[in-house]
């Protein structure tokens, strides 16, 4: 097969669409951050049909912040917490 006739197959989404969830994602994805500090989500985006996307910082009691990035498929499917880096 011909790289141009994959190139249609590779863009189209995989998975079971599951925009419906969103809400769900955003609610558990809220609830395991809020284990570190209190939560601030930046964005929420559905990256394949079958994967959403949370983004957000969470502050300690100390006020140090630190970032997450959250994946939802049916349910979380993964959590990364990370350091702040302030703007430049």
């Amino acid at each position: 097969m011909l790289a141009t006739e994959l190139a249609p197959q590779i863009r189209e989404p995989m998975g079971t669409p599951n925009a419906q969830l969103r809400p769900v994602a955003l609610q558990q994805c809220t609830q395991r951050a809020a284990q570190y500090g209190t939560v601030f989500i930046v964005d929420v985006e559905q990256r394949r049909a079958d994967t959403i996307i949370v983004w957000g910082s969470v502050t300690d009691a100390e006020q140090r912040r630190r970032t997450f990035e959250c994946h939802f498929k049916t349910r979380l499917a993964g959590f990364r917490l990370g350091d702040y880096l302030p703007p430049s």
